[in-house]
């Protein structure tokens, strides 16, 4: 956020020097400018393209295309001059910490909690967030859900829009079978210990495909880790690693069982019994395939209430059609 001092990756942002147009980047060290990325982890190319991403661009974008990522040889450098030209913003917050001019993954993760909120234009205060994404569980307009896991002791409260997953419905075939959200999608968790709120959570689909991420804490002001237990996770850095990543959680995992107990407590879906629809949830197969790096059983729920509803003599119309059209 802005006036906070930025470490890591800020020396070798402003330290190096500007690149030839004809250049090409040393294999072993930073060249004119260009910085070299060792972050000595799985993918790194996919790692870089979502993060960097986030700074291409206010919708987000392709970081190569944009000229803030380069590659040669299976390595990757970052074009320090050029992210300073794109957020000259961040250049006063720059020192010169990495005078080898490479970045490891501490550094980078350093630069991203420093910067990356203001980078995503994320509303600084959970009042600014609830002004552009109204949630409320009396709301028909948002379908919820409550959810205890492997992410946080706290109950988790999600709320996301109706719009968003007819729309991940109504593609669903067109898009190959899989569920995937329109641009500017909201994904919201409020995470509860009792009767208080704790922290709340929020991804946020860019116009690019990728989601930002955000923890706001108990005082409604963005945070740059979780501080539930059983331990803080780091925003946005250890968000992407589980949705990026092809682990399986409980409860979703033996939905539409019941989950077992965790090390921490209790693992579950809190949902009607008729929501538990074992024909819809492989049908979609939702947590596993992951369509969209979105790690719940949302849509799963949502048409299982459907087709309960339909059960009960109660559907709409328009959902009748949706739900024929699933062939469900």
């Amino acid at each position: 956020m802005k006036g906070r001092t930025i470490c890591g990756l800020a020396g070798a942002l402003l330290a190096v020097l500007l690149l030839p147009a004809c250049g090409q980047p040393d294999a072993g060290a930073a060249t004119d400018g260009l910085v070299v990325v060792d972050l000595d982890r799985r993918d790194p190319e996919r790692l870089l393209r979502y993060y960097f991403g986030g700074y291409a661009g206010p919708g987000g974008g392709d970081p190569f295309e944009a000229g803030l990522l380069r590659e040669q040889e299976g390595r990757f450098f970052l074009d320090a001059p050029r992210l300073a030209q794109q957020h000259p913003d961040l250049a006063g917050s720059l020192d010169a910490s990495i005078a080898d001019g490479r970045l490891d993954w501490d550094e980078l993760e350093a630069f991203l909690r420093a910067t990356y909120y203001d980078a995503r234009g994320v509303p600084p205060t959970l009042d600014a967030l609830r002004a552009e994404v109204p949630y409320a569980a009396e709301d028909t307009a948002w379908f919820s859900v409550e959810i205890d896991g492997v992410m946080t002791t706290a109950r988790r409260r999600v709320f996301v829009p109706v719009s968003a997953l007819r729309h991940a419905l109504r593609n669903y075939a067109a898009q190959g079978e899989q569920l995937l959200y329109p641009e500017g999608t909201p994904f919201v968790g409020e995470h509860w210990d009792g009767d208080t709120r704790i922290e709340t959570t929020m991804m946020r689909k860019r116009a690019d495909g990728a989601w930002d991420y955000a923890t706001y804490g108990a005082d409604g002001r963005l945070a740059d880790a979780t501080q539930a237990r059983p331990r803080a996770l780091k925003t946005p850095t250890q968000c992407v690693g589980c949705h990026y990543g092809s682990k399986l959680f409980e409860p979703e995992r033996s939905f539409p069982a019941a989950a077992p107990d965790g090390p921490h407590g209790p693992r579950g879906l809190y949902v009607p019994d008729a929501w538990r629809d074992a024909e819809v949830a492989r049908f979609f197969d939702e947590h596993r395939k992951r369509s969209d790096t979105v790690l719940g059983l949302y849509n799963t729920l949502f048409v299982s209430r459907l087709r309960a509803d339909r059960r009960a003599g109660r559907l709409a119309p328009d959902a009748a059609a949706l739900l024929d059209s699933l062939g469900l």
